[in-house]
Order: C-alpha cells, then sequence, then structure tokens
C-alpha cells in the first residue's frame, strides 16, 4: 500500500492510494475458501464445490468488498497517525477513474479531504444582550383572576382572596395576605418566563459569536460533500448552494464549539447529568428533600430515568450547552435589559417575522449528517465514554 499527500489549497489536498495486488489477494482467497467449505450446491458434496466455481460466482464481489474495506482503514489510519483533523469525510477526487475489477489487478483511488481551519478566538470581543423578564401588574392579575375560576364553589361562584384560598393554592400558612400571592404570583412568573430568556440569551450568544470570528472554510470542497451526502434525498446543487450559508454558520458553529469545550476543558460526567435529572426533572413532581433518607429516594429515581439512553443523551447536550453558556456569561460584553414579559413576545414576534421574511427559499433543506460534519469534537467523545 502506498499513500501520498498533494495539497490543493490551504485547507484541502487530494490523497491518492496506490493497492497492488498482494495488498488484498491473501484476504480475497480466505474469504473466497470460506465460502467454498459452506457452499451447498445441487451436484457437489458439501464442502467441495470446486474453487475455481466459487471464484467464478463471487470473485469480484469479494474483491470489491476487500478493496473498499481496505481503502477503508487506510484512509482511517492515515488521518489517525497524521492527526488531520477533518471537516466532513473525504470524497472521491472529481479525476477519479471508476476502476475496472474485471481486468485490472492494481488500482490507484484518488479522494479529497478538508482540514479543520485555525483560527483565534477572543469571547471578550463579542456582545449579547441578555434580556431580565419582568411580570407586570396586569399579568398577575390574569393569574389571579384564573386562581379565583379554577377553585370557585360547587355552587360556581368564584372564590375568595382569603386565608382558605391562600392555604389550598401554596399550602397552610405559606401565604398569609393577598399581596404576598400576589409576589409570589409574579416571582414564579419571572422565574418561569426567565428560563425562555436565557435560551434567547445562549442562541443571541451562538450566533453572535459565529458572525464575530473570521477564518476560511473550504466551501468549494463542502459544498460538494454536501451534495454527495445527500444524494439520498435527491437534492441538486442548486438546492444545496441556496441554503449553503445555513450550513456553513453551523459547521463554524461546531468548530468554535469544540475549541471552547477544549480550551475552557469542559466536561460532563454522569453525576452532572444525575443533577439536572434532580435538579430539574424530578423536581417538577415531588420537591427536592433535604433529610438524606429522602435525598437517596430520590437520587434513585433520577437513576432508573438516567436508564433511558436517548433521553440521557439529550441531558449530556443540554448539560454541555449550559456550561458553555456560562462561559459566555463570564467573558462576553453582556448588557443587561429589563423588559417586561408582554414587550418581550412582541419582540421576539418581530424578530421572527423579520428572520422569515430574509430567509432564502429552497424546496428542501440538506441534511448534515451528525456522524459525519466534523471530526468528533471533545464533547461527543467524551459523552460516548461516559455510557
Amino acid at each position: 500500500m502506498n499513500i501520498k499527500q498533494e495539497k490543493l489549497t490551504d485547507l484541502t489536498s487530494k490523497l491518492s492510494i496506490d493497492v497492488a495486488e498482494q495488498d488484498y489477494q491473501n484476504q480475497v482467497k480466505k474469504t473466497l475458501t470460506g465460502y467454498q467449505q459452506k457452499a451447498n450446491i445441487p451436484g457437489f458434496r458439501p464442502g467441495k464445490v470446486p474453487f475455481g466455481m466459487i471464484q467464478k460466482m463471487y470473485g469480484k464481489s469479494v474483491l470489491v468488498e476487500e478493496v473498499n474495506k481496505l481503502l477503508s482503514e487506510t484512509l482511517n489510519k492515515y488521518i489517525d497517525d497524521n492527526k488531520l483533523e477533518l471537516l466532513g469525510q473525504p470524497i472521491p477526487a472529481e479525476d477519479n477513474e471508476i476502476a475496472d475489477f474485471d481486468v485490472a489487478k492494481d488500482f490507484t483511488f484518488h479522494f479529497e479531504i478538508a482540514v479543520a481551519p485555525e483560527f483565534e478566538l477572543d469571547l471578550s470581543k463579542i456582545k449579547v444582550t441578555n434580556y431580565q423578564l419582568t411580570v407586570g401588574d396586569a399579568m398577575v392579575q390574569k393569574s389571579v383572576d384564573s386562581l379565583l375560576e379554577r377553585y370557585k364553589s360547587e355552587e360556581g361562584k368564584p372564590a375568595e382572596l382569603n386565608q382558605e384560598l391562600f392555604d389550598k393554592v401554596y399550602g397552610e400558612g405559606v401565604v398569609k395576605t393577598e399581596q404576598e400571592l400576589r409576589e409570589r404570583i409574579r416571582k414564579e412568573g419571572e422565574k418561569m418566563y426567565q428560563q425562555q430568556a436565557d435560551r434567547k440569551f445562549t442562541q443571541d450568544a451562538i450566533q453572535a459569536v459565529v458572525e464575530g470570528t473570521k477564518f476560511e472554510m473550504p466551501d468549494d470542497f463542502m459544498k460538494r460533500w454536501l451534495f454527495i451526502s445527500n444524494r439520498e434525498q435527491n437534492l441538486t446543487q442548486e438546492q444545496i448552494n441556496a441554503d449553503y450559508d445555513k450550513y456553513r454558520n453551523m459547521l463554524k458553529w461546531q468548530l468554535i464549539e469544540a475549541k471552547i469545550i477544549k480550551e475552557k476543558e469542559i466536561k460532563v460526567d454522569r453525576n452532572d447529568v444525575k443533577d439536572y435529572y434532580i435538579n430539574h426533572v424530578v423536581s417538577q413532581y415531588f420537591p427536592v428533600p433535604e433529610d438524606e433518607e429522602g435525598r437517596k429516594r430520590i437520587e434513585q429515581f433520577a437513576e432508573t430515568m438516567m436508564q433511558n439512553q436517548q433521553e440521557t443523551k439529550q441531558i449530556y447536550d443540554m448539560v454541555y450547552d449550559q456550561k458553555i453558556s456560562d462561559v459566555f456569561r463570564a467573558e462576553m460584553k453582556i448588557s443587561d435589559k429589563k423588559i417586561d414579559f408582554e414587550a418581550y413576545v412582541d419582540m421576539l414576534k418581530k424578530e421572527h417575522e423579520a428572520s422569515t421574511d430574509s430567509a432564502p427559499s429552497a424546496t428542501e433543506t440538506p441534511e448534515v449528517d451528525e456522524k459525519k460534519p466534523v471530526k468528533k469534537t471533545s464533547k461527543k467523545v467524551e459523552k460516548n465514554e461516559q455510557e
């Protein structure tokens, strides 16, 4: 086996792999011999079918399979040995000739690869607005009216704002006055709605860091790779080109995310996931107890939930995202802005309408295979190790 790398641009190269007959012939013979020993063909005793007949029946398909396997192993070893951080996957070079497996004994295959660009990341230059949501008197009144309606009497009369109602809603003696009730409703509303604002902060921060971090991408290669990766969808190159900016930004974010995880040494382990289940999932159904025995029961419940592998993978992602968001908050230039929840909703509607009007149109959207777009980041690898 011989492999040669020819640099095409700063980020792309052509790999040429020479496969000689001696590289594959022993394995092909071994596989065909296995077929011969298992073959059950009328007119021959089991295992006694002539090797020439087996070779005629299966020789070409076995040859193709073994050569492809050899190519895959050689490519992967070369990439690992040279510590190449790939974007996408190797794709056939445009000047690649179709191998003639009926005649040729030696073959040369050409592939193109793209490597991840090197870049500097300075989060301190990124500006993001952090919206702090408030709940106004009008919204509090709506919630109060809803409570009065929900706890109306059997005769259909609305409930009254008294201690009996307070105890029904929050437990005996927890709330003692109408003012306390309203303040409790306000704080609960702000806490709930703030979670939405926190998600927007993370989304805005990602967009800002993608737009504010400049580096070159191997665009021509990536467009070809997207086209080849989405052949099953029958997408044209024109459709992929129309949506390419969106996928370019997504790939940029994957590179930036991997750099943040590596430089900040962000890790998520099983205990992080368990704590998330306890604090964000289990707590929705049961109050988190302060005594040790109760805590153990809650932890056992969380352990049971973690047996759902698909859901637990999502939690790993969410915990990583939260830790990355914490890095944003610690290092970016953040402007805090208080805003009433209803005004915030109106603002989001206007942003959505503006983004919809300016979005490029395409009949179908290319898929970026999670297994392929970028050579696995430490985020993905560490998650797999925990599983």
